[in-house]
């Protein structure tokens, strides 16, 4: 009976040893996981807010903050864009403040809007100058013939000996020299105002833009992109809608050469901004959400899963596809919504 009892007490002793040492153990493992997963949802619920930090644009443009700017969380879900108002109508530098945010995170950034005046065409400069410089080079011209006295010249040839004693074509012709001398600088002078300053690059129409290159495009379409392609150093559309269009709520596929226009494409990576111009310059910001590598059929080579219709159709929403070449038979695809 000792035994039996002494067995059960010891027993027990260890039942409670047992649970002294794993409870913590325990407490700590949930407690480390729930924090790990506050972690992982803080990270997962990030904002931020994509685009140039100084865009440069005219006077007579009509800006609008969100057709730069995108704030996305880490899945590349837009979320709401505030923004502080400026006035583009006006030369100048402004300061253009942006700011996003959802429930776990928040994220605000400045930016420098540069305002330029409408240039004047050059043709029409010219025109102006060159009026000028005619205009004064003609009255100019003009006024040494009047410098001759015809009075003072009769007076003069009375006789043959006062005739060759007092000659009168020098003085006229030092005269005449002396002007001609004096109008000779009016011309490189007003060539001279024609030097203008370096302009600052700014978006064109029908351009891509990101990592501050600037790669010019033509609507072509499946007909003509890639003959257009093959014979210039430009990109051109393919799939999709062939006109590139910030507001139809489409895809349109671009296609480009690697080496070439196109190998700049080899530097994006997931959460990069682009911005598009179309025909008119309306600029459409585009975030960047995969990148994949695909054969000459759409064919993912990582994953085997066919990608033509992604990236060859209309569908999808407001979207862009860059495609370029890694090889003979290896293609990049960039995916971008906007």
């Amino acid at each position: 009976m000792k035994s039996a009892r002494r067995k059960k007490t010891i027993f027990s002793a260890v039942i409670v040893c047992l649970l002294l040492l794993f409870v913590p153990l325990i407490f700590s493992s949930i407690s480390d996981a729930r924090s790990n997963n506050k972690k992982e949802d803080s990270y997962e619920n990030q904002v931020k807010i994509y685009g140039e930090d100084t865009i440069t644009i005219t006077a007579n443009h009509s800006f609008h903050p969100k057709q730069y700017y995108k704030a996305v969380d880490d899945n590349y879900q837009l979320i709401k864009l505030n923004y502080s108002k400026i006035n583009t109508s006006k030369p100048g530098r402004h300061s253009l403040t942006l700011s996003a945010k959802n429930k776990q995170d928040y994220d605000k950034r400045k930016v420098l809007i540069i305002v330029e005046e409408e240039k004047v065409a050059p043709s029409e400069k010219k025109e102006d100058k060159t009026h000028t410089a005619a205009a004064s080079q003609k009255e100019a011209t003009i006024a040494p013939v009047e410098t001759p006295d015809p009075p003072e010249v009769a007076e003069h040839t009375t006789s043959s000996s006062e005739t060759e004693q007092t000659p009168v074509e020098p003085p006229v012709q030092q005269e005449q020299l002396n002007n001609e001398q004096e109008i000779q600088p009016v011309v490189p002078e007003e060539t001279q105002t024609e030097v203008t300053a370096p302009q600052t690059p700014s978006l064109q129409p029908n351009q891509i833009s990101f990592h501050g290159q600037f790669l010019p495009y033509v609507n072509a379409g499946q007909g003509s992109g890639q003959g257009v392609i093959n014979g210039s150093a430009i990109a051109a559309t393919w799939g999709g809608n062939p006109t590139q269009s910030g507001m139809d709520n489409q895809n349109t596929h671009f296609i480009g050469h690697n080496p070439g226009i196109f190998s700049p494409l080899l530097s994006l990576g997931g959460g990069d901004a682009i911005t598009v111009t179309d025909n008119a310059g309306n600029a459409t910001t585009y975030i960047v959400n995969g990148l994949i590598q695909v054969d000459d059929s759409g064919i993912d080579i990582a994953s085997g899963i066919d990608n033509w219709d992604q990236i060859t159709s209309a569908g999808g929403g407001e979207r862009i596809t860059l495609q370029t070449c890694l090889s003979d038979t290896v293609n990049l695809i960039v995916y971008a919504q906007a």
